[in-house]
Order: structure tokens, then sequence, then C-alpha cells
């Protein structure tokens, strides 16, 4: 699903930005987990399972894309993917723990509809705090 809709992505993001696909991004992540907590069919949960690879193709095109917005003319390109890339990493080592235990004490359906918060939470901040990042089309005259 990511690599089927990472091109389209990344078109949309030129003439959407950056921000609004974004958020697109996360909110698919907050439907995502409460239909996980609420569905026992197979099939209905590989279809629910696309949304993970909407949200996934649309955060993985953005992240490069608003780092190379954010980064245009500084030479620092590589500097900042790698710093996104170990906070990425931090956080999916203490979600996925942080959930584990979530999961482990309170059951799934507590942990989908917790997942699903911090999801909604992200929608929320990306919205409120979130900048639009892609470069202006208007060439400014001087």
């Amino acid at each position: 699903m990511v690599a089927l809709s990472a091109p389209l992505v990344g078109r949309l993001a030129q003439t959407w930005g950056r921000r609004s696909l974004l958020l697109i991004g996360f909110s698919a992540l907050a439907v995502r987990a409460p239909l996980f907590a609420v569905t026992i069919d197979p099939t209905l949960l590989m279809c629910i399972q696309l949304l993970d690879g909407v949200s996934g193709s649309i955060l993985g095109v953005l992240t490069a894309l608003i780092i190379a917005d954010l980064t245009q003319g500084t030479g620092r390109y590589n500097l900042a993917q790698g710093f996104v890339g170990t906070l990425a990493g931090t956080g999916a080592s203490l979600s996925t723990s942080f959930f584990g235990l979530v999961f482990g004490n309170f059951g799934s359906v507590i942990g989908f509809f917790s997942i699903a918060g911090v999801a909604v939470s992200a929608v929320f901040l990306a919205w409120l705090l979130m900048p639009e990042t892609k470069p202006s089309s208007e060439k400014v005259e001087r």
C-alpha cells in the first residue's frame, strides 16, 4: 500500500500542501485504532489495516518533504533527517513499551482507544501548531 500510494502523496503534497496531508495521515491513525478495538472479522481487519498503509505513505513522504522545506539552502538536510529518525525510533520504542503495558493491564479495547487518543492529540497539535512548509510557487520580485 505504501509503495503504491507514495507517488500520489508526493503529487498531492505539491498541490494541496504538506499540512493538510499531514492532518489526513494522523486522522487515518485516529480512525484505525478504534476500528481495531471493535472489529473481529478478519476481512474487515485487513481492510482497516489499509489505513495504516495510507498513513505510512503520507507520513513517510511528508517527513522527507517537510525536512527539505525547513532546511532548504542550509546544507543540513542529512543532519535533520538523522535527528528526526532518532526521535521516531525513540518514540516507536517508548510507545511499544507503554502501550504494551496498557494492553497487558487493561485489555485490547482500552489499549486501542488509548492509541486513538494519542493519534487524535497528534491531529490537534498538527492543526494548531504546524505551519504550511510548502514553498510558495510565486516568484518574489526584488
